[in-house]
């Protein structure tokens, strides 16, 4: 026995024993008696390897696995207490609980020793008698066995959890609802005042006066006491004379009754009066008296009433400036200083905000710069004169950079003492009232103008005639505006030509010239010769920028004038003058234009010469015999463009002439043309004296055919020639002219003819080697015509079907191109009848005059009618169908394939909106099936709208072509509610439920339903009779249901429209059971029960179970999974089970169990708030209970000292009340708090006594309101 350890004996810790060695264990062994744990048997290495720890020591040391046993052992503890307290709450199944618990303490308790843990390798023996002992403790839980220290355990549990369901269905605290804090709700606190006092404007705000404050309000405190005589000492802030203001009597009655007004409700506060103040001064509390004419104690710190600080923007000279300018604004600043101004900016809408800050007069001095405002109000000091109201200039001198309105505005001025008065723009004004005019100061910053010369300068002059003005070049400009409206004034220096010095600038005699001009189009005009060089320009009151070049040259250059040489040009054969030679020398500025009078024969003509240069010469030669006088009237140039006049002789030729004979062919180009076979007409001018003789020549293909006339007694003549039969170029050449003088003169003058060679000629062309086409109705059809000729033709053609055979229209089209075409819109015989070119009628060509045009057929659509369709008046029909069957018809086309037809399926549902769908396809045959669509039930409209085949796309004129198919709905029977177990009583109950089941299709229909029970083999088939509805409950007869349990299943369904659907092997099917019903039981007698108690019962029947009841006229449903059925009252009121059913049979059982709750008595001192009361000595407090509940009420409360922070409130007696009324009044004139601290009615109570967390909940219930 000495080597082996004692059962359930702790070995020695592995890893200590290899710690201490081989002598150590020696040691150990030799005093065995004296150890009170043996030493570990010695074992070999193989004994060792087999003994170590599963978790190896080196990853879970010894002490922390241990650790983790415990903490595992701990909370399966701490769960069997769990489940065993549900157990006692709920009476739950115990023989499952008891079962899991043996499982689970069997395997902890063999499994532990396997893992070989150190000092936890617990022996066989131990670890069955250790569970042997948890079977027994899991036996008396399980099994709810009393015993002793059950009620501990089970209120320990409560601890940590201490939820129920309550009547509502919800968890709920019970504990909260027993301990409810605003059952006794409210305090009453008595102190025992000191002497009362009273202070002037505790808080030290700032007050002024001024603008709209007509009067402040200057308050007063008055702490405990009640004043008869107030007195106020006023010290005016310019005289430092003082004044005495009392109180009118008006006013102390106030104060009285405000005061009695907050002791009424029970609560003892300072009391405020505000006295109206109208005068500025230094004010400070003088005398006040109580209702005992004693001296009330008081603070005495000067409360300063101020002039309200003001501002505004000063006279400004002009509301003008210019860019660049000052803006020289001055702003008004007037109140106590220091001062603050805030002012904003603002250019052409964009505000920027700027500060004034410590603006107050030179060598003045304020206490109100060293400290802060709202400690200064309480200062007493004799000397006040620094708090006088100042004003003090701000002046604002900046540039003004930018172009467009600027606006000052003062928005806001502070004094020293914090009064602040802001002034509201017209954004923010809510009447959208702009600032008044003293707080603005509004400019308007002008562009300034540029002004520069534009084509004059020093090297390019002006040049003007004398005695002529010219505007001087301005080009004048404005940022920003429209220079073609701006004023402006232009300033010059002008120097005489003479005076400009030797380099061209001004000379001694300077004069200054100025302008002022509308807009940039007006300018000065100058005629001076001389120097002008621009000095200012100014617009709008603003000075601008003279820019480069700013100088111009102005010149009177040379008058023109002519000198003529003339000579005589002689006749070669007669020897006569002709005419006269002219050579003109000229001074001035070119081009020059000299104008002329023409004496001939009496008769006036003025003629004009353009000469380009200073030397010219023309030759005068009249065209008739006679005297001729030519007179130079006006010379003008460049410069005098009006000219000059000229007189004297020697501006006057005087000539006789007799001119040569000569003759002229009047043709403005010498050239023509002429059609084939036509004559060619000229007119002649004769020039001489008559008669003339008169040859000429006609030249083609270098054959000369000479003419000649003779005895021509008039001045004109035309020459007439024969037909042209030969094409090509022929010339009219004149060879020589006589007159009476019998001088023969060579003419040189010929007239170019060309002649056609051939007619113009128009033939219809061919079209696939024929004149006849087939178009598309109602195209444009291009006739193509052949023309010979010059371009453009007029071609006139008729359509010998359009219009009456004998009188044919005729219509006329311009062809531009010889392989042009003809554009006719309809059919028939086309025939040309007559062409022009540009010049010459043509021919037709008889064979090629003819022309038809017809149209290709459209394209046709039908519907072929075969089994099953039919035409009616509105289109086809095809017959019905069920759904899902298989469906079609087939459509005829005749045209030109291949085919495009577009139609679109209309859908309309039985119920709900439709749907449309378009659709389109293409045949290459003159035949196409259209598979109907038969998916979905409803009628099918199918609306053929377009058919197109190679040449014609569908126009408007195609009549649509409409089929309709109904198709019916396939009938359907479903279970609305597959799966679901119906539960019924043996014997049928009133109101009881049928299978619902929901049917579509056409009524009536007929249902197959299938029973099958599950002791039976074979199913048993039910038929239903006629159903006229689309919903409908199946009720099966009791004979063909059997006890327990049947599947029920729909096997077909069929409706009147013919249509039937099987459904499928294994649909949706019901459970249909047969129970009876169940019981429920109250566990005790009374029918009377409070706020917060449990209500019982007990269930017969098979769980879970449906519990029907009403509370307070609502009717609920709760579930119970246990024959117990157990409610927390949470509320008052009447709870009354009406209705039971269990699981089985879901059978709904009517009962009636009745019981009324009770609501807590609850009781409320000064209202259920925490009232505090300040008396004198000698003073009473009524202190009002309010109780809520049933009649007869007991309370009692207490009184303890009043809380004091760092000292604990201490009670100092308590006393028991009854009251018959709701309410009770109890007077106290002893300094404490009084609180209650239990409250019974008649049938419940609550108290807070013995129970110290409810005491501290109600403490920290204090700041509670009601």
């Amino acid at each position: 026995m000495s080597g082996s350890s004692p059962i359930g004996a702790f070995p020695q810790t592995p890893v200590a024993a290899s710690r201490r060695g081989p002598a150590r264990a020696t040691t150990t062994s030799s005093s065995k008696n004296k150890s009170p744990l043996p030493v570990a048997p010695q074992q070999g290495a193989s004994t060792a390897a087999n003994s170590a720890p599963v978790i190896p020591l080196h990853i879970l040391d010894a002490p922390t696995q241990r650790l983790y046993a415990f903490g595992l052992y701990a909370a399966l503890l701490a769960w069997k207490f769990y489940d065993w307290a549900q157990l006692v709450e709920e009476d739950t199944e115990s023989f499952w609980l008891f079962l899991k618990w043996i499982a689970i303490d069997c395997a902890v308790l063999f499994g532990l020793p396997e893992l070989r843990i150190p000092w936890l390798e617990l022996s066989q023996p131990f670890v069955v008698v250790a569970f042997f002992f948890h079977a027994l403790f899991d036996w008396l839980l399980m099994f709810n066995i009393g015993f002793p220290w059950q009620a501990w355990i089970l209120g320990f549990v409560k601890v940590f959890y201490d939820r129920e369901l309550a009547i509502s269905e919800h968890n709920v605290k019970r504990s909260s609802i027993l301990h409810n804090s605003s059952l006794i709700m409210g305090r009453q606190v008595i102190n025992i005042l000191p002497e009362g006092s009273a202070v002037l404007n505790p808080e030290l705000h700032p007050f002024c006066l001024g603008g709209d404050r007509k009067t402040v309000p200057l308050p007063i405190f008055f702490n405990a006491t009640i004043p008869v005589e107030v007195e106020l000492i006023r010290t005016d802030l310019e005289t430092n004379q003082q004044e005495s203001i009392k109180l009118t009597r008006v006013q102390i009655r106030d104060i009285e009754r405000k005061a009695k007004q907050e002791s009424q409700e029970g609560v003892q506060t300072v009391v405020q009066f505000d006295y109206p103040v109208k005068k500025p001064g230094a004010y400070q509390l003088g005398r006040v008296l109580d209702e005992y004419k004693l001296d009330v104690q008081r603070k005495n710190p000067q409360t300063f009433v101020v002039p309200c600080p003001k501002a505004w923007v000063g006279p400004s000279a002009s509301p003008g400036r210019c860019v660049g300018d000052l803006s020289d604004v001055s702003l008004q600043v007037e109140g106590t200083p220091p001062l603050r101004i805030k002012y904003s900016r603002t250019i052409n809408g964009k505000d920027h905000s700027f500060h004034f800050q410590s603006l107050q007069p030179e060598d003045f001095s304020s206490p109100l710069g060293a400290l802060r405002s709202t400690s200064l109000i309480g200062l007493d000091d004799d000397e006040i004169s620094w708090a006088r109201s100042q004003r003090v200039p701000v002046g604002l001198n900046e540039s003004m950079h930018a172009s467009g309105e600027w606006q000052y505005s003062v928005d806001e001025v502070q004094d020293g003492f914090g009064n602040l008065v802001k002034y509201d723009s017209g954004a923010d004004d809510p009447e959208g009232k702009p600032k008044p005019k003293h707080l603005v100061q509004n400019f308007v910053v002008k562009e300034r103008p540029q002004v520069r010369l534009e084509g004059c300068d020093l090297r390019r002059p002006l040049k003007v005639a004398k005695g002529d003005s010219k505007e001087l070049p301005i080009r004048f400009k404005i940022a920003g505006q429209t220079p073609d409206v701006t004023a402006h004034t232009l300033t010059w220096h002008f120097s005489p030509i003479d005076t400009l010095t030797e380099s061209g600038d001004h000379g001694d005699s300077v004069s200054t010239g100025s302008y002022s001009a509308r807009n940039a189009r007006d300018r000065p005009v100058i005629s001076a010769p001389g120097l002008y060089t621009l000095k200012s320009v100014s617009a709008s009151a603003c000075e601008g920028e003279v820019q480069e070049p700013s100088s111009c040259l102005l010149l009177n250059p040379l008058e023109p004038k002519v000198t003529l040489r003339s000579e005589e040009i002689p006749d070669t054969c007669a020897g006569n003058s002709i005419g006269l030679r002219v050579d003109m020398d000229l001074i001035g500025t070119p081009p020059f234009i000299v104008r002329y009078d023409v004496i001939s024969n009496g008769q006036r003509q003025s003629e004009r010469v353009s000469i380009p240069g200073l030397r010219y010469q023309m030759d005068l030669i009249p065209r008739v015999a006679g005297h001729h006088k030519y007179i130079f009237t006006h010379i003008g140039d460049d410069i005098y463009s009006r000219g000059q006049k000229l007189t004297g002789s020697d501006y006057v030729l005087e000539q006789d002439v007799k001119p040569a004979a000569a003759a002229l062919i009047q043709h403005s180009t010498g050239k023509t043309s002429s059609c084939l076979g036509d004559d060619v007409t000229a007119d002649i001018l004769l020039l001489g004296d008559a008669p003339f003789t008169l040859e000429w020549e006609i030249i083609h293909d270098g054959k000369r055919r000479q003419h000649k006339v003779t005895d021509i007694q008039e001045h004109s003549y035309q020459i007439k020639t024969k037909p042209l039969a030969q094409g090509g170029e022929y010339t009219l050449g004149l060879t020589s002219v006589q007159d009476k003088r019998g001088c023969r003169n060579f003419l040189q003058d010929e007239l170019k003819i060309s002649v056609r060679r051939q007619s113009p000629r128009a033939a219809f062309g061919q079209v696939e080697g024929k004149r006849k086409m087939l178009a598309v109705e109602g195209s444009t059809v291009k006739l193509p015509v052949r023309l010979t000729g010059e371009g453009p033709w007029k071609v006139f053609y008729t359509n010998l079907d359009d219009g009456p055979a004998d009188n044919p229209k005729i219509i006329e089209r311009t062809v531009r191109h010889d392989n042009g075409h003809l554009n006719v819109k309809g059919r028939g015989a086309y025939t040309i009848t007559d062409v022009w070119d540009n010049q010459c009628h043509g021919v037709v060509d008889p064979k090629a005059s003819n022309f038809e045009v017809d149209w290709f057929p459209r394209p046709e659509m039908s519907v072929a009618l075969s089994h099953g369709v039919s035409q009616t008046d509105t289109g086809y029909v095809v017959e019905d169908v069920c759904e899902g069957d298989v469906s079609g018809f087939e459509v005829a086309m005749k045209g030109t394939p291949p085919y495009t037809v577009e139609y679109e399926v209309r859908h309309s549902p039985i119920q709900g909106s439709g749907s449309l769908s378009k659709r389109k396809f293409d045949a290459g045959l003159g035949k196409e099936s259209i598979q109907a669509d038969t998916n979905k039930a409803g009628l099918y409209t199918y609306k053929f709208l377009a058919l197109e085949d190679h040449l014609y796309s569908s126009d408007r004129n195609f009549s649509p072509l409409v089929v309709k198919q109904k198709v019916n709905r396939k009938p359907a029977a479903s279970f609305v509610k597959p799966g679901q177990t119906f539960k019924y009583c043996k014997s049928e109950q009133d109101n009881e439920d049928g299978i619902p089941v929901a049917l579509t299709g056409v009524p009536p229909f007929a249902l197959e339903i299938e029973i099958k029970h599950q002791s039976a083999a074979v199913p048993e088939i039910y038929r239903t009779s006629a159903i006229n509805a689309h919903s409908h409950e199946i009720r099966i007869p009791r004979h063909q249901l059997r006890l327990g349990t049947q599947q029920i299943r729909i096997r077909d369904v069929k409706d009147g429209s013919g249509c039937h659907s099987m459904a499928e092997l294994g649909g949706p099917a019901v459970q249909v059971q047969l129970f009876e019903a169940p019981t429920i039981y109250p566990l005790e007698t009374r029918t009377d029960y409070c706020v917060g108690e449990r209500i019982s019962y007990t269930l017969s029947g098979t769980p879970p179970f449906e519990v029907w009841y009403t509370f307070d006229g609502v009717e609920r449903k709760a579930k119970s999974p246990t024959t117990n059925f157990r409610r927390v009252a949470e509320s008052p009121g009447e709870f009354a089970i009406t209705t039971i059913s269990d699981k089985a049979s879901e059978c709904r059982a009517p009962v009636r169990i009745a019981k009324a709750i009770h609501p807590m008595p609850a009781v409320r001192i000064s209202k259920g708030k925490n009232a505090r009361v300040d008396i004198h000595e000698g003073g009473e407090v009524e202190i009002q209970f309010e109780f809520w509940g049933t009649p007869p009420f007991e309370f009692t409360y207490t009184r303890s000292t009043n809380a004091r922070k760092g000292h604990k409130s201490q009670v100092l007696e308590t006393r028991h009340e009854v009251s018959h009324e709701h309410s009770k009044v109890v007077r106290a004139s002893q300094e404490g708090t009084y609180e209650v601290v239990a409250i019974k009615d008649k049938f419940c109570a609550f108290s807070t006594q013995g129970a110290e967390v409810g005491k501290e909940k109600i403490k920290g219930q204090k700041a509670l309101k009601y």
